[in-house]
């Protein structure tokens, strides 16, 4: 999963937290098909919830106006354009950074390096992100095995069905947040059947 590989278990524990506490989240990078690969893929990593707040997954720069919005949503902005808003606009807002290493201590003390005022979300239960973190770590390893065996480190995507070790990474997630106490994540979060 490129996004595992992008982000890494800490990151994921952290883009999960403010996924499952509603937070104004904007994601941004150089590379904008990793903005809309991550926020796919974590609105995907909810199951058994959906992210029903607005969801933008590339913002255009005529649009940055929406930040400003007074209630939860999900944005993905090319970077270029971050450094267009006014950085007084991120107070409330968790700026992700995906060009930046989420495993520097500096990202989760609030040093980043595009906004020392953004928010941090509520951190996931220790019990859970240690979980979290070592299914990505046996996905990552997994799939490393995969890449050695072919001799083949693929930088694009493919087009078969997920691997058994990105399955059981999923369902790993799924159970994670399904176990969360429902009192972390809040209501508007819906349930899918």
């Amino acid at each position: 999963m490129a996004v595992c590989r992008l982000v890494g278990a800490d990151g994921l524990n952290f883009l999960l937290a403010a996924f499952l506490t509603e937070c104004k989240i904007v994601l941004h990078s150089n590379d904008v098909a990793n903005v809309s690969l991550v926020a796919e893929v974590m609105t995907a990593l909810l199951y058994p919830f959906s992210w029903s707040l607005p969801y933008i997954p590339v913002l255009p720069a005529e649009m940055m106006e929406f930040i400003e919005a007074p209630l939860s949503y999900l944005f993905g902005v090319p970077s270029c354009n971050v450094k267009l808003a006014d950085p007084s606009v991120f107070e409330d807002v968790v700026l992700v950074d995906l060009d930046s290493d989420f495993s520097s201590t500096g990202y989760f003390e609030g040093r980043r390096t595009d906004s020392s005022r953004a928010k941090a979300p509520t951190p996931l239960p220790a019990a859970t992100a240690s979980n979290i973190s070592k299914a990505v770590h046996r996905m990552l390893r997994a799939q490393e095995e995969v890449e050695e065996a072919i001799g083949d480190s693929r930088s694009f995507p493919r087009m078969e069905p997920e691997s058994l070790a990105e399955r059981v990474f999923r369902l790993a997630v799924a159970l994670e947040v399904r176990s969360l106490n429902l009192e972390f994540a809040p209501s508007s979060l819906t349930f899918q059947c």
